[in-house]
């Protein structure tokens, strides 16, 4: 299957976050072996809608929005690797602090790869689990989801999920 989204600050722009949800409402309840995420930037944005309390695992972080942080260190442990492919920009910090705080806290930091591309020159902008990816112009940031125009692709084809997954694993490691 394949499903496109063009979309701008006018038209669509909530079908990509409804999209980003869906893909991560998924990952809590059957989490991938390993979930990559590639983005030049990327900021803690409200990824998921937990107003109504439906997500056990995001109890913690009380009936409202979560954050990416939230829902990747959730997701990260010994049976899912959470890899992130970003840039060194300044603009990444504030999330990756963030996250490095909320999987120490829990105890699944080991379970979390980070590679910084610190020439810049990354572009790439990927989510790829075991049987999906959602590729495409977003950056997994609040202009990126909402007010830009953007390109987003899910592929769930099981070939070019494989290839996929090739290609971010020998870019940035992981596990296949």
């Amino acid at each position: 299957m394949t499903r496109v989204i063009r979309k701008s600050a006018a038209q669509s722009a909530a079908e990509a976050l409804d999209l980003l949800g869906a893909l991560f409402s998924a990952e809590l309840v059957r989490p991938s072996k390993c979930l990559w995420l590639v983005s030049p930037w990327i900021s803690d944005v409200e990824i998921i809608d937990n107003t109504a309390g439906t997500y056990p695992a995001l109890a913690r972080y009380g009936r409202r929005p979560a954050r990416l942080a939230e829902v990747l260190g959730t997701l990260a442990g010994p049976s899912t690797r959470i890899v992130i492919g970003t840039t060194s920009d300044q603009h990444n910090r504030a999330f990756l602090r963030r996250l490095d705080l909320l999987a120490s806290d829990r105890g699944v930091a080991e379970f979390i790869d980070v590679h910084q591309d610190a020439t810049r020159a990354l572009h790439t902008k990927a989510l790829t689990g075991d049987d999906y990816a959602l590729v495409g112009s977003m950056n997994i940031t609040y202009n990126g989801i909402n007010l830009r125009d953007e390109y987003v692709q899910l592929e769930t084809d099981e070939q070019y999920v494989a290839r996929a997954r090739m290609d971010v694993h020998g870019q940035f490691g992981g596990i296949l």
